[in-house]
C-alpha cells in the first residue's frame, strides 16, 4: 500500500500527495478525483493540514526565544530567566536653580516639590520637566541676597499620571495593570495607603532579586504583560511583605515622550514657587537626553540572555556589561577590565567606559545610578570602580570607485551618494562601538556590492585624534593612534601658539628622525610646530611611528581658528596597514620595532571621520567619493 507523504507543507503539495493516496487504494479505483465534488473534499482535506501544520510551527517558534516573533512570547520567555524588558526611558537635564524669595516667604528652608513642573521647547513643540524627588535647600548669602540654590537638580520629561486601586481579598498580590505603554518605569513611586478612610500611606521599594527579601520586606516587582502594558506584583508574606483586603495602591509615574525630548536646554517655570515678586534664574548643567524608545523585541532577545548568564552578579567582564546595559539603556557599549589588566596595574578597582547611544549623554548621575545599582550591590567587596571616558579615533576615507557607465544607468553623482549611504550605514552598525575593528577587505567588498556596474575600489585610510588644548598655559598632552604610521604624513589643524613672547600661526607636523628608512621605516620623528611660511619654529614632542603614539610637551596655545573647539591631528597609517585595530600598541623596548607588543584595547572607538572642509582652520574633508568611468581597454 502506498504511503502517505508527509514531508511537504505546501498546499499544492499537500493536496497532491493526498490524490496520489487516495489513487492507490482500492476502494476509490474508479473515482474520478478532477470531478469536482471529490476535488472540494480533497482541497478541504489539505486545507485542513496545512492550516494545522502552520499553527503547529507558529507555535513551536514562539516557544524559544530565537525564534519567536511575538512581543508577548518573547517577554514570557524573557520573564522565565528573571529579564524585564526595559520601558522607555525619560529625557533628563540638570539644572541649576537660584530662587530669590518673595517678601512674605520667611521661612529660611524650602522645598521644592516633585511635581514642580518645568517647561523646555524644542522644534515647535513644548516639554514638561519634573524633579524626580523632593529637594530642600537652605537659604545663603550669593553676592548679599538671600537665595535658595538648587544645584545639579536633575529634571526628568513627562506627564505626572497617578492610579490608585483598591485591594479586594482575592486579588492581594495582584497584578496591577498600569494602563499606558509610554511609561518611564523608573519613575515608579509605589505607595499602600491603608484603606479608603484611614489616610497613613507606606512607600514600597522595587526589588530586583529574591536573595534579601522576606516576609516583611516592603517591596514591588515590575513585570510587562501579555498586552504591552507594565504591571504591578506584591509580596505574598513570604518573599515579600502581603497586603491587606481594603488597602489602596497608589502608583504615579511619568509618561514620556522618549528621545523627542532630548536636546533640549532653555528651561523656565510657570508657577509661584515662594511668594509673588520672587525672582528665579536657571542655568543649564547637562541639556536634556538620554530619552529612549521601549526596548524592542530584537533588543529583548540579546539581552535577555546576556542577563540571564550572570545571575544577578558581577564578576566577570560581561556580567558588568550586562548589568549596566540593563540599568541603562542609553548605553551603546559597555567596556569593563580589572584594574590588573590595567598600564600599570592597579589591584582592588574595576575600569568602566561607557559609550552613550546616538543623541544620548552619559551623566555623573547616570554614572552614580550604576555604582549604586551594580557596583555596590552585586560585586565582591573592595572593587573600587572608576570610569573611564572613551577614547575615539577617527577614520577618514578616500575612496575612488571605477565603474562601467553601460552596465548602470547611475550617474556618477547618484553612485558617489550610493557609496556615501553604504559607508555611513557600515560605521553606523560594524563600529562605532567599543573594541570594534575596522577591516579593509569588508568596507571594500561592502562598497563593491552596491551596484553591478563597479569594476574596482580603491580606499585609502587616514587616522585622526582631537585634542583639546588647555589654552594659555604650557601644557603636556598625550595621544595615540595605536597603528603603525607613515613618517613624514602627520599634520594638524591651524592654531595660535606662543614661542618665547611671540604669537605664531602655526599647525604640527612630524619630521622622521635619521634612523627611520626604507623599507621598514621603523623609529621615532619629532613633532614640529610649522608656520604658514613652512618655517619649522620649534621642537614640541616625538612620535612612536611603530606604535604611533604621540608626546607633545610644554606647548603654549594661545587660541584656536573658526568654530574649531579641538586641534584636529592627522596621520596616514603605514602602508603596509589595510586593517584598523583597537589593539594598544605598546614598546617594551627602545631599540627595535620587534619590541612592540599588541593587547587589547579597553576603551577605542573607531568612527567615521566627519570634517568638513575648511580654509580657515586647514581642516581636510574626512570622507571624499570619487566615482570614475573605467577606460576602453585597447
Amino acid at each position: 500500500m502506498a504511503q502517505l507523504n508527509v514531508t511537504e507543507l505546501d498546499f499544492e503539495d499537500i493536496k497532491s500527495n493526498l490524490r496520489t493516496f487516495f489513487e492507490s487504494q482500492s476502494e476509490f479505483s474508479d473515482y474520478d478525483f478532477e470531478g469536482s465534488a471529490l476535488s472540494i473534499l480533497i482541497d478541504s482535506l489539505a486545507y485542513n493540514t496545512h492550516y494545522n501544520a502552520i499553527l503547529a510551527h507558529m507555535l513551536a517558534n514562539e516557544s524559544f526565544l530565537d525564534t519567536a516573533i511575538k512581543r508577548s512570547s518573547v517577554v514570557s520567555l524573557a520573564k522565565a530567566i528573571g529579564y524585564t524588558p526595559k520601558s522607555r526611558k525619560a529625557a533628563q537635564a540638570t539644572l541649576n536653580l537660584s530662587i530669590i524669595p518673595g517678601t512674605s516667604y520667611t521661612n529660611s528652608v524650602y522645598t521644592l516639590s516633585r511635581d514642580s513642573a518645568f517647561t523646555a521647547g524644542k522644534d515647535g513643540t513644548t516639554y514638561t520637566f519634573y524633579p524626580s524627588e523632593d529637594v530642600s535647600a537652605t537659604l545663603q548669602d550669593v553676592a548679599g541676597t538671600n537665595t535658595f540654590v538648587f544645584n545639579d537638580l536633575i529634571v526628568k520629561e513627562g506627564t505626572r499620571v497617578t492610579n490608585s486601586f483598591t485591594l479586594s481579598a482575592d486579588k492581594l498580590q495582584g497584578p496591577f495593570i498600569i494602563p499606558n505603554k509610554n511609561i518611564d518605569t523608573t519613575t515608579l513611586r509605589v505607595r499602600v495607603q491603608t484603606s479608603g478612610s484611614d489616610l497613613s500611606i507606606e512607600t514600597y521599594n522595587k526589588a530586583s532579586n529574591f536573595v534579601d527579601l522576606n516576609s516583611t520586606s516592603k517591596v514591588y516587582f515590575v513585570e510587562e504583560g501579555h498586552d504591552g502594558l507594565y504591571q504591578i506584583v506584591f509580596g505574598d508574606g513570604v518573599i515579600g511583605a502581603g497586603l491587606n483586603a481594603g488597602n489602596v495602591v497608589v502608583i504615579d509615574y511619568l509618561v514620556t515622550n522618549g528621545e523627542d525630548a532630548n536636546g533640549c536646554k532653555t528651561f523656565t517655570n510657570s508657577q509661584t514657587l515662594t511668594a509673588v515678586g520672587e525672582l528665579v534664574s536657571n542655568t543649564v548643567s547637562s541639556v536634556a537626553g538620554g530619552g529612549a524608545k521601549k526596548e524592542s523585541i530584537d533588543e529583548i532577545k540579546r539581552n535577555a540572555p546576556q542577563y540571564n548568564v550572570t545571575k544577578n552578579r558581577a564578576v566577570t567582564a560581561k556580567d558588568y556589561s550586562a548589568l549596566i546595559q540593563q540599568v541603562n539603556p542609553n548605553i551603546q557599549s559597555v567596556s569593563v577590565w580589572g584594574g590588573e589588566d590595567n598600564d600599570p596595574p592597579m589591584y582592588g578597582k574595576v575600569f568602566i567606559s561607557l559609550n552613550p547611544a546616538p543623541g544620548s549623554i552619559i551623566t555623573q548621575s547616570d554614572k552614580d545610578l550604576i555604582t549604586a545599582e551594580v557596583i555596590d550591590v552585586k560585586t565582591p567587596i573592595a572593587i573600587q570602580p572608576e570610569y573611564v571616558d572613551p577614547e575615539f579615533t577617527y577614520i577618514g576615507l578616500k575612496v575612488t570607485a571605477t565603474y562601467d557607465n553601460k552596465a548602470t544607468t547611475l550617474t556618477a553623482g547618484q553612485l558617489n551618494n550610493a557609496i556615501n549611504s553604504a559607508i555611513t550605514e557600515f560605521f553606523t552598525t560594524d563600529l562605532n562601538y567599543l573594541n570594534k575593528s575596522f577591516y579593509y577587505s569588508v568596507l571594500h567588498d561592502l562598497i563593491k556590492s552596491v551596484s553591478d556596474s563597479i569594476k574596482s575600489v580603491n580606499i585609502v585610510t587616514r587616522l585622526q585624534k582631537r585634542l583639546t588644548p588647555t589654552l594659555n598655559t604650557d601644557a603636556n598632552y598625550s595621544f595615540a593612534f595605536n597603528n603603525k604610521l607613515e613618517p613624514g604624513y602627520f599634520h594638524s589643524t591651524w592654531f595660535t601658539a606662543k614661542i618665547a613672547t611671540t604669537n605664531y600661526k602655526v599647525k604640527l607636523v612630524d619630521v622622521p628622525g635619521s634612523t627611520v628608512v626604507a623599507p621598514v621605516y621603523s623609529g621615532t620623528g619629532t613633532i614640529k610646530l610649522e608656520t604658514e611660511d613652512g618655517i619649522r619654529i620649534a621642537d614640541v614632542g616625538t612620535v612612536d611611528y611603530d606604535t604611533g603614539k604621540v608626546t607633545i610637551s610644554e606647548m603654549h596655545v594661545v587660541s584656536l581658528f573658526g568654530d574649531e573647539t579641538k586641534i584636529r591631528v592627522t596621520s596616514s597609517p603605514h602602508e603596509d596597514v589595510k586593517d584598523i585595530l583597537t589593539n594598544v600598541l605598546r614598546r617594551t623596548s627602545d631599540t627595535t620595532a620587534a619590541a612592540v607588543v599588541a593587547k587589547p584595547s579597553q576603551n577605542t572607538i573607531l568612527t567615521l571621520d566627519d570634517t568638513v572642509y575648511n580654509l580657515t582652520t586647514g581642516a581636510r574633508l574626512g570622507l571624499t567619493i570619487d566615482s570614475v568611468i573605467k577606460q576602453k581597454e585597447v
